[in-house]
């Protein structure tokens, strides 16, 4: 540890996105790269690189385990919310889910004020990283990826290793076959943007080792002896330290304190900040960036005033339920249980030959679906009643987009998933890890839904001047009641997926159905009120430093530099404008390398 040194770049935070950037910048062997991680170097830790075992991590440690301010539309319930506190971050805490964002969604980037960023220019960064281990023809075959071939690979050589399942077991055929029976058959590389229906995703697990694949192991871990990236873990940061020249804000290095002790580290070029979306606006606050109401009110020298930062903040509601299977169903819910024999069985399959429960990801099974009440005229003037009753003062992009997506049959407002365990729905969600807890004595199925484009939006701001604090986290959720109506709906339908063949048939007839208050009937209200009990977030906190023009809301510009400021980019979840369908993880990789690039070519390296 060098605080004597000036390095090019300082990396706050060694997470998804801050180890990508890290790892490309440092390419170039003239450039001192220094990564700040708050947490610890866990790469050799087994329950991080044994897939299954992703549920331990939570609330350890390794978990920062934010919570938000009770919710009043929640009937003022806590939610959870799990952030990697460690070497990679998230990518190295996470479920292993590596689904695509939507053409639509990515496009409407762009129309937010945002020249460049859209599909077409992001998919190139999507490809570079991450690598998909093609199955078999026999295996692609049976999940369903005839689509998937060398020739039409999503992936490329990129660090992240992705791998599909190795069989097509009940569960996962169950699922597939029973949309295309509800005439939402996949039709196209799930990758393509623009797919409806079910299939089987990829997760990023290594389809060699069976390890997990995450930014710690696959970027930074073959990089590490590099000269030039230099790694400084267990370093809180305190803030940036900025100066003003011709009014414009300069980063000159960051505060950390580090067993206790603080120590500055000095910046020559650039301060990048990949902490979080709900770390990142935190950080930007401490360092003077942020509302000068709020920052006074703490004691904080003001650098720049713009109070958008810490708001936008964006997140996919989740909700769901379990179905008893039949008894020849295999489910995790043993693993759950903490069964001694259901472990040590898993634990001698994974340590023999990379076999089991434990090689692969728990959730490996997608649909992406429009609203299925909104198919019909009658589903369609109930949609055109809804928006018209909460249209907005002043339309906008994001208002045009939601209704654009909620009325086509064909672009997808939400998205499935069905795991072989219980889902704890219903649990004190106030902790993350509850949710994956099961005392439930049968097996279970669980089909969830999270909803792919809210339009409530809520806030993560500071509580103090010390970084030991964790931020307010308020995300207003349904505060928009377009929102609460629209996740109903999806909830509702999980009926008819369960009563619908061939997923039925694996179900146990007149079985128990968790939580007991699930088996309510059609009424749209009694829909609502069960999600308002069951909510949970999806674990997909985004926009808090959002990238829009400054009036609009924005944080940051096209190049992901901090407004007010000549050398702070923003690089993570946070400068994400509008959220994107599905699981965040592809699109913060692929930020990232973006990112990366437009550093490079800024600075000429």
């Amino acid at each position: 540890m060098n605080t004597s040194k000036i390095y090019d770049f300082i990396i706050v935070g060694g997470g998804t996105s801050g180890l990508v950037v890290a790892t490309r910048l440092s390419e170039n062997p003239e450039i001192q790269v220094l990564v700040l991680e708050a947490g610890g170097n866990h790469l050799e830790n087994p329950q991080i690189n044994i897939p299954a075992l992703w549920p331990s991590l939570l609330g350890t440690e390794l978990d920062w385990a934010f919570k938000t301010i009770p919710q009043s539309e929640l009937g003022n319930r806590t939610i959870g919310l799990p952030g990697g506190r460690l070497l990679g971050g998230s990518s190295a805490i996470n479920a292993q889910a590596f689904i695509a964002a939507s053409k639509v969604g990515l496009d409407a980037w762009k129309e937010l004020g945002n020249e460049g960023w859209d599909w077409d220019s992001m998919e190139p960064y999507y490809k570079k990283c991450h690598t998909v281990e093609i199955p078999s023809d026999k295996l692609r075959k049976e999940l369903g990826l005839n689509h998937l071939t060398s020739s039409n690979n999503p992936g490329s050589d990129g660090p992240i290793q992705t791998s599909y399942p190795p069989k097509m077991d009940a569960v996962r055929k169950a699922w597939v076959d029973t949309f295309n029976a509800l005439k939402y058959e996949m039709s196209e590389n799930a990758f393509s943007g623009s797919s409806i229906g079910g299939f089987v995703n990829n997760s990023t697990v290594n389809g060699v080792t069976k390890e997990r694949s995450y930014s710690a192991n696959a970027y930074f871990k073959p990089v590490q002896s590099r000269s030039n990236l230099h790694l400084v873990t267990d370093a809180l940061v305190e803030k940036i330290i900025l100066d003003k020249e011709s009014g414009e804000s300069i980063a000159k290095g960051v505060k950390v304190t580090i067993k206790g002790v603080e120590h500055i580290f000095q910046a020559g070029r650039e301060v990048i900040v990949a902490a979080g979306a709900l770390n990142s606006p935190k950080i930007l606050e401490l360092s003077g960036i942020g509302d000068s109401e709020l920052l006074r009110s703490l004691g904080i020298d003001v650098y720049v005033d713009n109070s958008n930062v810490g708001e936008n903040f964006q997140d996919h509601t989740s909700s769901g339920m379990s179905f008893e299977v039949v008894d020849e169903i295999q489910t995790l819910d043993p693993l759950n249980r903490q069964e001694p024999e259901a472990i040590a069985a898993a634990m001698s399959a994974y340590q023999t030959d990379k076999t089991g429960p434990f090689a692969g990801a728990a959730i490996s099974s997608f649909a992406y679906m429009p609203v299925p009440d909104f198919q019909t005229p009658q589903g369609k003037a109930e949609l055109d009643n809804l928006l018209l009753t909460y249209r907005p003062e002043k339309e906008s992009v994001t208002s045009e987009f939601a209704r654009s997506v909620l009325s086509s049959a064909d672009k997808s407002s939400a998205c499935y998933f069905v795991y072989a365990a219980h889902g704890n729905f219903g649990s004190d969600a106030s902790s993350a890890k509850n949710v994956t807890i099961s005392h439930e004595t049968c097996n279970f199925l669980t089909i969830a839904c999270e909803l792919g484009y809210p339009l409530s939006r809520g806030s993560v701001h500071i509580q103090s001047s010390s970084a030991s604090d964790n931020p307010i986290i308020d995300p207003k959720y349904f505060s928009n009641p377009i929102d609460l109506d629209i996740h109903a709906r999806f909830i509702r339908y999980i009926h008819n997926i369960a009563a619908t063949e061939p997923m039925a048939s694996i179900l146990k007839p007149g079985g128990h159905i968790s939580p007991s208050f699930a088996a309510f009937g059609t009424d749209l209200e009694d829909a609502k009120e069960y999600v308002r009990k069951t909510m949970i977030s999806a674990w997909h906190p985004c926009g808090t430093c959002a990238m829009l023009p400054l009036e609009d809301g924005g944080v940051v510009n096209q190049k992901l530099v901090v407004y007010g400021t000549k050398n702070i980019r923003v690089v993570d979840a946070s400068m994400i404008p509008l959220i994107p369908r599905g699981n965040l993880q592809s699109t913060v990789y692929a930020v990232a390398e973006r990112a990366a690039d437009l550093i490079k070519l800024d600075h000429n390296i």
